[in-house]
């Protein structure tokens, strides 16, 4: 493999031991990948603009001389760098995360960082579709509220569940906390590949509210809706809808809102069906049921 076609891989890093144990630390990704190595914004983009191809992914530090990780950010932006983007970050820097990932970042790990967690991160932003040049508009408030829509693809959705890492400081008791994840992870793909269609020139938005003692959340979409009091059970007949999925060309799963029946205690569909309120109870559980609007 010629080294214009291996994937490549730059650390920005103001402190030396730490940026030579992020960079040994991804060599376990694989030999075939290249690691380069900065100690401020202003090194990594002169390694940037000397490169033959772009860096695949970008591991950066927020605090840096001279040059920090946020203008570095910013400056990518307007270049439109196609590359994908993991800040580095200290706890309590809520306000800098959520520049960060309007900027384009698609995720954020908070020091000291564990091996594992930062090898998981870096796998996946390395399969990841670069997100700088997506059109993402985000809203956020310190007290519990954010909103993000953007294109019908997969990165928006990506981005919303790091924004619902932000909701942990909120010590949402488990098992809401993993039920409220896993619901939004279908609503979110149910509004891309059934409502939108894929279609990329329409959007999606995703929005979230904490409350005491409950969470609300909402996913909208652009396409024509649907009754959802109509959509067939699927583990009434597993076989025939595989099948079913299979000749759609849709992935596997579907089980959607059937499952967030169960997950949620309460779900407010607009008229058309394109919108979804969900609401998770987290000191009572009323009986479920679902509503119009």
């Amino acid at each position: 493999m010629t080294d214009d076609a291996r994937p490549s891989i730059l650390v920005v890093e103001d402190m030396p031991a730490l940026r030579e144990h992020i960079v040994e630390t991804l060599r376990e990704l694989g030999a075939e990948i290249i690691i380069h190595s900065a100690g401020d914004g202003r090194e990594a983009l002169a390694l940037i603009s000397a490169a033959a191809q772009p860096y695949q992914l970008i591991v950066c530090d927020i605090i840096m001389p001279y040059l920090d990780g946020e203008a570095l950010l910013a400056e990518l932006r307007k270049r439109d760098y196609p590359s994908s983007i993991i800040m580095l970050t200290a706890l309590g820097q809520d306000d800098v995360i959520v520049r960060c990932l309007r900027l384009g970042a698609c995720d954020y790990l908070v020091k000291p960082v564990g091996i594992d967690e930062l090898l998981v991160a870096c796998g996946n932003a390395l399969q990841h579709m670069p997100l700088l040049n997506r059109s993402i508009e985000v809203e956020y408030d310190p007290h519990g509220w954010f909103e993000i829509s953007g294109q019908s693809d997969a990165s928006v959705l990506y981005k919303y569940r790091k924004f619902l890492c932000l909701l942990d400081k909120f010590k949402i008791p488990e098992p809401a906390a993993s039920e409220v994840r896993l619901a939004l992870e279908e609503l979110g793909r149910n509004a891309i590949e059934w409502g939108n269609k894929g279609d990329q020139l329409k959007k999606v938005k995703f929005g979230a509210r904490v409350l005491p003692g409950k969470i609300i959340v909402s996913i909208e979409d652009e396409g024509d809706g649907f009754k959802h009091d109509t959509v067939p059970n699927p583990s009434l007949d597993p076989l025939a809808h595989i099948e079913s999925r299979k000749d759609s060309g849709k992935r596997m799963g579907g089980y959607g809102i059937h499952l967030i029946k169960h997950l949620m205690d309460k779900l407010i569909y607009n008229a058309k069906g394109n919108r979804v309120v969900a609401i998770k109870y987290l000191n009572q559980q009323p009986e479920r049921q679902e509503a119009g609007a």
